[in-house]
C-alpha cells in the first residue's frame, strides 16, 4: 500500500510482527465509500478493499474483512499470534454482534 496510513496496528508472532493498515475512506464513483486495507504478512501483503454507505461504515467493514483474514490464518489457529500478550485481536466482529443499542418503548418510557 503505497498511501499513508490512516490507522494501523502491530500484532505480535514470535520475533515477527504483523502489521495491518487502514487507509482513509474515499468516496469511490458508484457513489459507495472505499476503505483500502493491508495485511503485512511476515511471508507478503495482502491488499483489498471494503465499501460501505459511508466513511464510518466502510471502516467497520474493513476491520471486520482484517479480524476474520487474522483469525483464520494458521498462525491465529496455532496460538501464534496475538495483540498486547492477549488472543483477543480487539477488533471486530465484536463490535457488531448483538444487539447495539435498545430502543426506547413506543410509549416514550
Amino acid at each position: 500500500m503505497n498511501d499513508a496510513a490512516f490507522v494501523e496496528r502491530t500484532f505480535e508472532s514470535g520475533d515477527d510482527k504483523i502489521t495491518i493498515r487502514f487507509l482513509q475512506p474515499t468516496l469511490a464513483p458508484g457513489g459507495e465509500y472505499q476503505c483500502r486495507w493491508a495485511i503485512n504478512w511476515p511471508n507478503g501483503v495482502r491488499q483489498r478493499y471494503s465499501c460501505g454507505l459511508d466513511g464510518i461504515q466502510a471502516l467497520m467493514l474493513a476491520m471486520k474483512m482484517v479480524h476474520s483474514e487474522l483469525v483464520d490464518s494458521d498462525l491465529y489457529k496455532s496460538g501464534k499470534l496475538t495483540y498486547v500478550d492477549q488472543y483477543d485481536l480487539d477488533l471486530p466482529p465484536g463490535w457488531g454482534e448483538g444487539q447495539l443499542y435498545v430502543p426506547p418503548e413506543e410509549n416514550g418510557s
